[in-house]
This record gives structure tokens, C-alpha cells and sequence, in this order.
């Protein structure tokens, strides 16, 4: 019943403790967990110090948001950037203005530096980043990033000696800038660019609309100083390099990125490119718009295309030469412990031998002191094959050994490979002589030191060789590691049996020529008794030494049986290691050509290394050497290449290839290629390597004194194939519609007009070393007065066609259906039309000169009839002229004289009329007219027998009407209302002047007295009313 009455209680005080238990535990696990950091609040400028405060520690911007609320003005403000951001920054649009960093460093922005994690958003900041002293890293946003921007934008100037961006410095491979925007100025010596200067990671959706290095103090080179050398010569450290309107320089990413602003400065600058200064990386789907200015490799997307390289090294060659010497190497250790024991046994042998020698010696002189009369003697030899211990080889069928040849001291050389140098430069390895075979072994001489030649080895044939034959070993200094062994080499065996522990036994001094040893022993037969006794001991010698011998001969055939095998197998791994060493020796010793592997070719879509695809050139682009609508050249660079060119893959080894890919695929250029000097092309300037794959160039190509022009490449030294050109080319020679001069041509289209060349022209190539050779094949051309290559068509090579044939192959491009007039503002396209071939434009299709302030504007062409080819109409503009003269004169002076505003210089034409007015007074004359616009003018008339006494009426829409004139020297001046067409002169007669001139006086006169009696009344009334007010004060 107790029990009953404390369970409650008990579970009571159970769940109590319990709790207790839970309560005490709570905190203990909350500080396990890790606390949310809140977010912060920038709301003015004291907010935003604060922040650069503590972003000092690198974790304390970790998981953490800060908002920016409000517009910031820096304007002042003593802020050097926020160190270092790895949290998220909402900018929520708003702008920070006033930004000025120009305090001496590098790796300057807004942030220095945005880590991994950071992400930064929806920001605008104003001003300049233009640090001094080391001015490296360089950007509006961030100096350096790793993280993410998103829907940021620069407003202002970003300047720095090198690496420098409007909003990036430089881009980690880590790092992504997406839709991003800068406006204003970027300018630097080296890797600059309108968004990033230098990108490892991904540029995406951006725009930059900043002129990037646009003036010479932008440049900062001093023109005074430019020598001829500098103007012909290749990159050095001191010129401006790697320019772009988005990136200085990538081997990242680049996509969907537009550039508007202008690149680059006439004659300098290498490397200089629309979007990329210069890459190895990825640039797709981008377009420029912005001319772009070179001394030397400007192209309308990318300066100059490096290769995406790799070094790849055989994957088995080191590794089997390692796991080979591996084995070898037990081989070895086993053959000296069995060597060891062999030679201890042999040495004891021998040693029992000779005093059992010397036993049977000593009983002969005996035995002879003994013999007297009646001794019978007669001899027999005994042999025992010792030639095991005496020849060099070690060949010899394990069937057969009596045969067999052993060394006692033998060293078993092997090839050593030349060792690659520090740097990883492949080392040519030289082929050496065979080793020569001498008749007869003999004991090796010490060797001398050796060159640093690596030997041939005697590569075993499939079938055994002959175990009979006799083979020569010659010593070799062999190199050895720290530990001892013998590193890369041969391992030096020696087997060197000693007789009583000191000094060779010399088996040749016992045995005979044919390597056995030979006893003679003498047959006696005598009947004394004295002699019986020393004959038992001779015989028991003797018989002694034929069982001692012929245990050498047993236990030595035992005991070194395992050494032959050693030895055999050491020579097999010999021949394998030789076999590994041949194999890489000759791919070292391989022409460099075959060495060095161009895949561009083997190129597919879906290969984004060392390529440009899909992108389009609007922009013009001009440059002294190696200009080209999408990019400059395609080359590795010469002298200034801070890059890493290239990358490893696999093990190093004596066995590699060097593969190098740069492709330019499915591009366009529309704009105007211009070169000074040589190669110039509607697509890549100058071809050192690559592929250029469906490309088409239709922006005329014009380098009249340049050699080396093309419609797609101007020099190319690679392939070119499935592209295109349809457009104007003038050059000095080498002149073509698709290179100028090339190698590889393949598949492709032309429709292109020469305008000039003095040599070597062609519609599809300038100049091929050999057309029949095979590398030019299946090219076809429209037939506009110009052969395929050099003066020659070749049928199915560069063959020439009709237009409706050319257009019926079926692969030619939509654009070449049509042909196209671009009409042209500077750089700005104005309107684009499109007609057929052999059709015309209207008159009235003909689009509008965009007008300017005090200037009037023409197209260059006038003819739109009969087109048969693509046309570039530009507008031309002259100063508005402020006064027409009319083309009849008198006197040799015009008649008339129309000021305004004219948009001609043409003299106005005056045609004579007979139209005249109702008027009173002689006519003189009447002329037509016409002038453009809608408003009034001011006009001069030039009259017969001077301006006097002269009357002038205007023809109009709404008839005759004479015009006030006022005498201006010689001519009647006068306003001319809006749409006069016509001018009639009357002289007035004489009788009418005075006439004239008495009623003027006369009227003059009335009104004068008519002033005076006003003058009198007004007096009067006057005075009347003074009186009056007299008279009323009086009173």
C-alpha cells in the first residue's frame, strides 16, 4: 500500500529532475551552435568608414549582408577602399560618388580585394581610381576578385601602370563578373581593359561603353622618342601591350560581352583588340562596335590569339624505365649473394686442390730418389674442364655446360639517359655507335670517364640468340646516388675469388689452351719393396686430387649454376631497359616539326580552349602591321609573354608531344580593315598557326601599300577552310580573296572586287606556294575579272563561276544571295538595304545625310543602278556656306547674292524671264531662281547703271510684291521672304522725282506746323488753368 501511495511521488520527482537535467543541458548546446550573423546597415558615410574598419579582419565580412540604404557622397571623405569583402554587399542601385583613390599602391578599387565567398550587387560608384607609386590591380569596383559582381557599374577614370579594369583589376579564376557596365576612361601600359584588365575566370553579359588608352598621354609614350627600330620591331617591355575594350588580357571566359567605346591610339600599342587584348582562353557570342587603333596586332574581337598549349609527356615511359631498373635492380642483389657464396666454396676448393698438388709432387721426387734399376715408367693425363673459370662470357646453354663461359670480374654496362635539365627542356639525346666485337676477350682496361653520350643498347632479336657466341662487356663509370646505388645505370658486379684471402687465383696458370686442367701422371711398375711404399702415397695423392678435382668441377657447375641464371636474367633486363631507353631516345631525336602538334583542326563546337566563336565586328580597325576584322594574328607571343603559355600533363619523360590549339570559328566582320605596313585580312591579319573554320569577312579590307591582304587571312601559315569573303580589297601584292598568301585552303567561297594590287592577285589567294600540291582544294569563286590564284584558275581548286552557279552549290551562305549597301556616319551605320543582283536602289529609298550643325553632308556615291556587288556608301561633310553667288554676272561681278545657310557650294543659277509685274517705271529684267529651304534670306541685287532711282519686286507663291531696298555699295539690299522664285527690276522715270520729292517737302512742312498750333493751344490751356487755381485759393 506504501508502494502504491510513493510511485506518483517518485515519477514526480523523476520528471523534476529530468527537467532540471534539460534545462542546465540548453545552454551548453547553444554554444555549440554556431550564432547568425546579423546583417548591417550602411546609411551614411560614417556607416561606410565603419565598415572599411572592420573588414580589416578577413572573416568579419564571413556570412555576413550589408545593405547599402541610401546614396553616398565621398566627396572629401579620407577612404582608401574597404581592405578586403567576403560576405554579400546589396547596393540596393543606389551610387557612391566622390570615390578618389590616389594615394600611392596597388590592388586599389572600391574593394581591394572581394574573396571566394563575396558577392557584390546592384552597385553604381562614380569617380577615379587612379592610384601612383606602383599602380598595379587596378579597378573601379575591386582591385582584385575571387568572388562574384553582379549588376555593378563605373562611372569615371580607372588608371594604373598595369593590370587595370573599370571594374576589376583582375578576375580569379574563382571570380565572375556578370552584367556589368563602365563608362568613361581607361588607360594604362599594360593589360587594360574597359571591364577587367587581366580575367582567369568568367566574363559574362557586360558592356563597356569608356574609351580604353585613347590618347598619347594616356599611352604614355613620348613620340619624340620613337626611333625606326621601334617603329619595325617586335614587343618590348617598354611599349603598350594587351589592350581590350573588356579584358586587357584572358585566358578565362569571355561571353555575350558588347564593346562601344574606341581602343587603342593610332600606331602604338601591341596587342589591341575590340574585346581581348590578348587570350588563351575562351571568348564567345561577343560583338564590338568600337574602332580599334594598333601599331601591331589589332583585331576588330581579340589583339592577338595565343595558343592554349600542353606539354604532354608519354604516360608509360618514365614509369616503365622506373619499374624496369626496379627489377634490375633485385636482379642484381640476388646475383651478388649468390656470387658471395659461390666465390667462398670455389676458393676453398681450390686452395684443398693445390696443397693436394703439392702432396703429389713431393711423393714424385720421392718416389723417384727411390727408383733403382727395374723401374718401369710410362704416363697418363688426366683433365678436368676448368673453363668456367677462366673465359669472359656469359652465354651458355644450361643444357650444355660443359660449354659454358663464365667471368669471374665481370661489369655488365647499360645505357644512361641524358638527365632533362632544371627547366624541363627536352634534351636531344645522340644516337651512338654500335660497340665493337673483338675477337678474342680480353681483360677491360679501367675505364675512362665517359661522355655524356647515352649508348645504344643491343636490342635482342625475337629468336634466341646463340648461347656459343662470345660477347664483350666493357667496364663503365656508373653515377651513384647518395645511398650508393647505382642511379639510371648499370650496377657494377664483380666476383673476385682470392686465394688464402689475399690475391687472385689465375686458373690460366693451371689449365691448358682449351680451358681444362691438365695432370700428367706416371704409370710406374716396379717390384721393389721400397718403392711399393711411395707409390701407395703418390697413387693415394693422386687419387686424391682426381676426387678433389672433379668436386670443383661438380661443386662449381652447382654452386655458380644460380649466378648463371642471375646473370641471364640481369642480361634479359638489360635488353628491356635498352629497349625503353631506344624507344624514348627516338622520339627525342624526332624532327621538332613532329614534335610539336597543331589540333586546332581537330577542333569541334564543344571545345572551348584557345578560341573565339560566334562573335561579330562592326567596329573599323586599323593598324601598321597585322590587322584583322576579328582578330590580329594567331600566334605565340615574341618578346613580352608574362603569361604561362602552357600547361603539363603527365609524368616527365624523354617521350612528348607538344599539342597547341587556337581556333577562330563562325565569326563575322563587317567593319573596315585598314593596314600600313603588311597583313591585312577580313577575319586574322597574320596566320602563324591554327585554323580558321567558317568565317566570313564582308568589311572591305583596304591597305593599298600593305603586302599581304586578304578577305579572310592576309598571311596564313595554317588552314583555312569552310569560310567566306564578299568584299573590296586593295593592296600592293599578294593580294586574295580569301588569304593573300597561304598554305592550307580549303572549301571555301569568294565574291570579292580588287581594286588594287601590282602582283601576285587572286579571287581566292594572292599567292600559295604550290596550287597543285593538294593543301588548296575545292574552292570556288563569282567570276568578277580575276583569277583564282596568281593570274591562274585551277578547276576544282579555285575555280571561277557564274553568279546563279556560285549561288547554286548549295553551301554558300544566305548573305551572299543579296547584295548589301551600308550607309555609313563615321562609324555609325545608318541604314543597310539590300538588293539583288544586277538590281538598283531608288532615289527615294536613298536614306537621309544625318544632318550637323554648320556642316552639310553627301553620300559619296550617287549611282544606286545595275548593282553588282556589295557597296559602302559613306557621308561626307562640308562647312555650310553662308553665301551663294549667282553664276550670271555683270561686270564680272554675280548679280545675285543669296546669303543663309547652304548645304552647296554650287553657283545659283539665274534664268532669264519674261514673266514681269504691274508696275510703274521701266523694266530692266526678270529673273527665275531657285533656292532650297523654307526660310527667309537676305539678298544683294546688282542692277544695270547702279542702284539709283530703282524699284525691285519678288515673285512668291501668292504672286508679285515689291520690297523695300536700301543701297549697300553697288547693290539694292532687301529681304526675300520664304519660297521666292523670281526677281523683276523697274527704273522710275525722271519726270516723276521732283514731283516726288516736292510733295515730301510740302508734306513735311504741314506736319511741322501742324505740331506748332498743338504746341500754342496746349500753352494756353495751361495758363487758363493756373489762373484759375489762383483764383479759387484766393477766395
Amino acid at each position: 500500500m506504501n508502494t502504491e501511495l510513493n510511485f506518483p511521488r517518485r515519477l514526480l520527482a523523476g520528471l523534476t529532475a529530468l527537467a532540471l537535467l534539460l534545462m542546465l543541458a540548453l545552454p551548453v548546446w547553444a554554444e555549440g551552435e554556431e550564432t547568425e550573423k546579423l546583417p548591417v546597415s550602411i546609411n551614411s558615410v560614417e556607416d561606410l568608414l565603419q565598415l572599411v574598419a572592420d573588414c580589416r579582419l578577413d572573416s568579419w565580412s564571413e556570412d555576413r549582408t550589408v545593405d547599402l540604404n541610401t546614396d553616398l557622397d565621398l566627396t572629401g571623405v579620407d577612404f582608401a577602399g574597404i581592405p578586403t569583402f567576403s560576405g554579400t554587399f546589396d547596393g540596393n542601385s543606389h551610387t557612391i560618388s566622390g570615390l578618389s583613390l590616389v594615394d600611392d599602391g596597388s590592388v586599389t578599387g572600391f574593394f581591394r580585394y572581394i574573396q571566394d565567398d563575396g558577392v557584390v550587387h546592384d552597385l553604381t560608384i562614380r569617380g577615379r581610381s587612379m592610384p601612383s607609386g606602383s599602380r598595379t590591380t587596378v579597378g573601379g569596383i575591386v582591385g582584385s576578385n575571387a568572388g562574384t559582381l553582379i549588376n555593378c557599374r563605373f562611372e569615371g577614370v580607372a588608371s594604373g601602370a598595369s593590370i587595370v579594369g573599370g571594374i576589376a583589376g583582375t578576375n580569379l579564376s574563382s571570380g565572375t563578373i556578370n552584367n556589368c557596365t563602365t563608362t568613361g576612361s581607361v588607360y594604362g601600359a599594360h593589360f587594360i581593359g574597359g571591364i577587367v584588365g587581366e580575367n582567369h575566370g568568367v566574363v559574362i553579359n557586360c558592356g563597356n561603353d569608356a574609351n580604353v588608352n585613347t590618347t598619347v598621354d594616356q599611352n604614355e609614350v613620348d613620340l619624340s622618342e620613337l626611333t625606326l627600330n621601334d617603329l619595325i620591331g617586335t614587343e618590348n617591355a617598354a611599349d603598350i601591350t594587351d589592350i581590350g575594350g573588356i579584358a586587357g588580357t584572358s585566358s578565362g571566359v569571355v561571353r555575350a560581352c558588347l564593346n562601344r567605346g574606341t581602343v587603342g591610339y593610332l600606331h602604338i600599342g601591341y596587342n589591341i583588340g575590340g574585346i581581348v587584348g590578348s587570350q588563351t582562353g575562351y571568348v564567345e557570342g561577343c560583338v564590338n562596335y568600337g574602332p580599334v587603333y594598333a601599331r601591331k596586332e589589332g583585331g576588330g574581337i581579340v589583339g592577338q590569339m595565343e595558343p592554349s598549349s600542353t606539354l604532354l609527356y608519354s604516360q608509360d615511359t618514365l614509369q616503365e624505365l622506373g619499374g624496369e631498373l626496379e627489377t634490375l635492380q633485385t636482379l642484381v642483389n640476388r646475383a651478388c649473394d649468390d656470387a658471395s657464396a659461390a666465390g667462398s666454396s670455389l676458393s676453398n676448393q681450390l686452395n684443398d686442390l693445390q696443397s693436394r698438388i703439392t702432396g703429389a709432387r713431393n711423393a714424385v721426387d720421392t718416389l723417384l730418389d727411390q727408383t733403382k734399376n727395374g723401374v718401369s715408367l710410362s704416363t697418363q693425363t688426366i683433365k678436368t674442364d676448368l673453363s668456367a673459370l677462366i673465359n669472359g662470357s656469359l652465354s651458355g646453354s644450361e643444357n650444355n655446360q660443359g660449354n659454358q663461359h663464365w667471368d669471374l670480374d665481370v661489369t655488365i654496362p647499360t645505357p644512361t639517359p641524358t638527365p632533362l635539365p632544371d627547366d624541363d627542356t627536352p634534351v636531344v639525346t645522340p644516337t651512338p655507335e654500335e660497340p665493337s666485337q673483338p675477337d678474342t676477350p680480353a681483360t677491360p682496361a679501367p675505364a675512362p670517364e665517359p661522355d655524356p653520350v647515352v649508348p645504344e643498347p643491343e636490342v635482342p632479336a625475337e629468336t634466341q640468340p646463340d648461347t656459343s657466341a662470345e660477347a664483350d662487356y666493357s667496364t663503365d663509370t656508373q653515377a651513384m646516388d647518395e645511398t650508393g646505388r647505382v642511379v639510371h645505370g648499370q650496377p657494377d658486379l664483380s666476383i673476385d675469388i682470392n686465394h688464402n684471402g689475399s690475391g687472385s687465383l689465375d686458373a690460366s696458370a693451371v689449365a691448358g689452351a682449351d680451358g681444362s686442367l691438365s695432370l700428367t701422371i706416371p704409370s710406374i711398375a716396379v717390384d721393389s719393396d721400397r718403392i711399393t711404399a711411395a707409390k701407395n702415397d703418390l697413387s693415394g695423392s693422386l687419387t686424391s686430387i682426381t676426387d678433389t678435382v672433379s668436386g670443383l668441377s661438380s661443386d662449381t657447375n652447382n654452386n655458380l649454376q644460380a649466378l648463371i641464371n642471375d646473370i641471364r636474367a640481369i642480361t634479359a633486363q638489360m635488353n628491356k631497359i635498352g629497349q625503353t631507353l631506344s624507344g624514348a631516345s627516338q622520339n627525342v631525336t624526332t624532327d621538332t616539326d613532329d614534335l610539336i602538334n597543331d589540333v586546332s583542326d581537330e577542333d569541334t563546337e564543344e571545345d572551348v580552349e584557345g578560341k573565339v566563336t560566334n562573335c561579330i565586328n562592326e567596329g573599323n580597325v586599323n593598324a601598321d602591321i597585322n590587322a584583322g576584322g576579328i582578330t590580329g594574328a594567331m600566334a605565340r607571343e615574341n618578346d613580352l609573354d608574362p603569361e604561362d603559355d602552357f600547361t603539363i600533363d603527365g609524368s616527365q619523360s624523354l617521350n612528348f608531344t607538344f599539342k597547341s590549339r587556337v581556333v577562330v570559328r563562325d565569326c563575322t566582320n563587317y567593319g573596315t580593315v585598314t593596314a600600313k605596313k603588311e597583313n591585312a585580312g577580313g577575319i586574322v591579319g597574320s596566320m602563324e598557326m591554327g585554323s580558321a573554320i567558317s568565317c566570313y569577312g564582308f568589311g572591305a579590307v583596304d591597305a593599298e601599300d600593305a603586302k599581304c591582304v586578304g578577305g579572310v587571312a592576309g598571311s596564313s601559315k595554317s588552314i583555312v577552310r569552310e569560310s567566306g569573303a564578299k568584299c573590296r580589297l586593295s593592296g600592293s601584292k599578294q593580294v586574295g580573296g580569301i588569304v593573300g598568301s597561304g598554305k592550307t585552303v580549303e572549301n571555301c567561297r569568294a565574291m570579292v572586287v580588287i581594286d588594287t594590287a601590282t602582283e601576285q592577285m587572286g579571287a581566292i589567294a594572292g599567292y600559295v606556294e604550290d596550287p597543285l600540291g593538294g593543301d588548296v582544294t575545292g574552292n570556288t569563286f563569282v567570276d568578277e575579272g580575276s583569277a583564282g590564284i596568281d593570274g591562274v584558275s585551277y578547276a576544282g581548286i579555285a575555280e571561277p563561276m557564274s553568279y546563279d552557279d556560285f549561288l547554286a552549290q548549295g553551301d554558300v551562305p544566305l548573305a551572299f544571295s543579296n547584295l548589301t549597301l551600308r550607309f555609313m556616319d563615321g562609324d555609325t551605320l545608318v541604314a543597310q538595304c539590300d538588293v539583288p543582283y544586277g538590281g538598283s536602289l531608288a532615289d527615294e529609298d536613298v536614306p537621309v545625310v544625318p544632318a550637323k550643325e554648320g556642316s552639310y553632308g553627301e553620300w559619296d556615291t550617287t549611282d544606286f543602278s545595275s548593282i553588282t556587288f556589295d557597296m559602302t556608301i559613306n557621308a561626307e561633310y562640308s562647312q555650310l556656306n553662308t553665301t551663294r553667288e549667282s553664276s550670271a554676272e555683270r561686270d564680272g561681278r554675280a548679280i545675285l547674292l543669296v546669303e543663309g545657310t547652304f548645304a552647296t557650294t554650287e553657283a545659283l543659277d539665274l534664268t532669264e524671264s519674261s514673266d514681269v509685274p504691274a508696275a510703274v517705271g521701266s523694266h530692266l529684267e526678270s529673273w527665275s531662281f531657285d533656292i532650297d529651304g523654307d526660310t527667309s534670306h537676305t539678298m544683294r541685287y546688282l542692277a544695270p547703271d547702279g542702284p539709283d532711282n530703282m524699284e525691285v519686286y519678288l515673285q512668291t507663291a501668292d504672286g508679285w510684291q515689291k520690297v523695300d531696298t536700301t543701297v549697300d555699295g553697288s547693290y539694292l539690299k532687301f529681304t526675300a521672304p520664304a519660297g521666292t522664285t523670281g526677281l523683276a527690276a523697274f527704273r522710275l522715270p525722271e519726270s516723276k522725282v521732283p514731283l516726288i520729292a516736292a510733295c515730301a517737302g510740302g508734306t513735311a512742312a504741314l506736319i511741322l506746323v501742324l505740331a506748332l498750333i498743338h504746341k500754342k493751344r496746349k500753352a494756353r490751356k495751361a495758363k487758363k488753368a493756373a489762373k484759375k487755381a489762383e483764383a479759387e485759393a484766393k477766395e
